[in-house]
């Protein structure tokens, strides 16, 4: 977001935590499309949290361990994004 977002820092993030030995391999954080790599600023925010989410979800359903809590974890971290973050993820504007 900061190379999208006038303003944004990594302190503004909305994030939820994820397994992520440290040191060691292995964990669910390292699994994600995203971990290590560099944003796709061919995509949207919303694009992007989207597809983040998404990545989310299909990790934790691979290993069985999709509950109702991660679901509504998941839509808080959109729901709040869509909060702090309106003018970046209005519908009209993406």
């Amino acid at each position: 977001m900061i190379a999208k977002v006038p303003d944004y820092t990594r302190a503004e993030g909305i994030a939820i935590m994820m397994e992520h030995p440290v040191p060691g391999k292995g964990g669910r954080h390292r699994q994600t499309l995203s971990y290590g790599q560099p944003p796709n600023l061919k995509l949207s925010p919303r694009q992007a949290l989207a597809r983040e989410v998404k990545d989310v979800r299909n990790i934790y359903r691979r290993q069985g361990l999709y509950t109702p809590q991660i679901r509504w974890s998941l839509q808080q971290l959109i729901k709040l994004n869509k909060i702090y973050w309106s003018r970046i993820f209005d519908k009209r504007e993406n």
